[in-house]
């Protein structure tokens, strides 16, 4: 599989495709890691879309919090980082809320909030999330012998460009 996105050294990528016999699960790829992945419609075993959102945010506190521990000489001797959301009730297209709580041992209130401030001021997943950002949805098909092939790019608002 070819990306349009020239892959360089900042851009991340994921690859994923279904497991033949399996509706609603999913292998996905990151470099040389393999993870599989359940739809909440599939056979909810695996780790599901939502909970890998709050994973990534999970796991770039930990690893901003402690970094910036370690370059500062903070003792630091455990963190522990709960994410949670909850689909919208009126939108089901979006999280009524985001919550990432933060407990840091070995330090008082004060070292904490900053370490948790210099997260929230760098991680780039908890700020597309505090903010919202665009995103553009790119489909191409792959029909049989007797169509044409296409393709779509949608932009956040919706609309489809024809490429």
């Amino acid at each position: 599989m070819t990306a349009d996105v020239a892959v360089t050294s900042d851009v991340a990528q994921v690859f994923g495709h279904t497991v033949a016999g399996t509706p609603g699960r999913f292998i996905l790829d990151a470099r040389e890691n393999h993870l599989v992945s359940d739809s909440r419609f599939g056979p909810a075993e695996a780790i599901q879309a939502g909970e890998l959102l709050l994973a990534a945010v999970t796991s770039c506190a930990m690893a901003n919090i402690q970094s910036n521990a370690e370059a500062d000489d903070i003792p630091v001797t455990h963190i522990e980082v709960h994410a949670s959301h909850r689909r919208g009730s009126a939108d089901p297209t979006r999280y009524e809320f985001t919550e990432v709580r933060i407990d840091i041992r070995g330090v008082d209130q004060s070292t904490a909030d900053a370490l948790a401030a210099k997260f929230a001021a760098s991680c780039p997943i908890y700020n597309t999330i505090r903010r919202g950002s665009g995103i553009e949805l790119i489909v191409t098909a792959q029909p049989g012998p007797h169509e044409s092939n296409g393709c779509a790019r949608q932009r956040a608002s919706g609309s489809a460009d024809s490429e």
